[in-house]
């Protein structure tokens, strides 16, 4: 029997705000997330050994492609921008981990510390090795209230690490996501957990 959980977030970046939910559907052996806010869906299917699948749909600027997973291959094929995709991308044995935040106790399960992982690009479709570290407890506020969270540090596997790092936080009883701060385009994206339901 299929489990649904619902999460929304505010996500800041500069001076614009949005609200970003994800719906996390569980059932034997397999979850789906699907991630809706700022005109986009995406959609990831984890199996155990990772990723299998990867959609993502922006219909104001053209895109709507999908990706899947066949051994060390990753095959996007769809519309990006307007224009035509079919890439093949190679990777290695590690898992696929596509969209950050949710599934961390898919990707660290409990007893694990550190775990190397893909993640595909989606801007240009490069495939870059990363790594996700828990770094210990921290009390974070969350909407104004102290709150004991897991931090997780995602970085580039190897040398690359020192140049970039994204830090999330978890609640340690049931691993799910509340907080982020994430550099990208020129600045943090901050995420923060605004209401769950079911």
């Amino acid at each position: 029997m299929a489990q649904e959980s619902i999460s929304r977030y505010v996500e800041t970046h500069g001076a614009k705000s949005i609200v970003r939910e994800y719906r996390i559907q569980r059932t034997a052996g397999a979850v789906e997330v699907t991630a809706t806010g700022d005109g986009a869906t995406e959609k990831v299917r984890w199996l155990v050994t990772g990723t299998v699948s990867w959609q993502q749909s922006k219909p104001a600027e053209g895109t709507d492609f999908s990706a899947e997973r066949s051994g060390d291959t990753v095959r996007v094929t769809g519309t990006f921008k307007g224009k035509k995709v079919a890439r093949e991308i190679r990777i290695d044995a590690a898992p696929w981990y596509q969209v950050f935040g949710p599934l961390i106790s898919e990707l660290l399960p409990p007893g694990s510390s550190q775990r190397e992982f893909w993640v595909v690009n989606p801007d240009d479709f490069s495939a870059h090795k990363m790594q996700a570290r828990r770094t210990g407890l921290e009390r974070i506020p969350l909407n104004g209230v102290p709150t004991d969270a897991q931090k997780v540090h995602f970085s580039p596997a190897g040398a690359l690490a020192l140049f970039w790092g994204a830090d999330f936080w978890y609640r340690p009883s049931d691993a799910a996501y509340l907080y982020s701060r994430l550099p990208e385009n020129g600045g943090v994206t901050v995420a923060t957990l605004e209401g769950t339901g079911n």
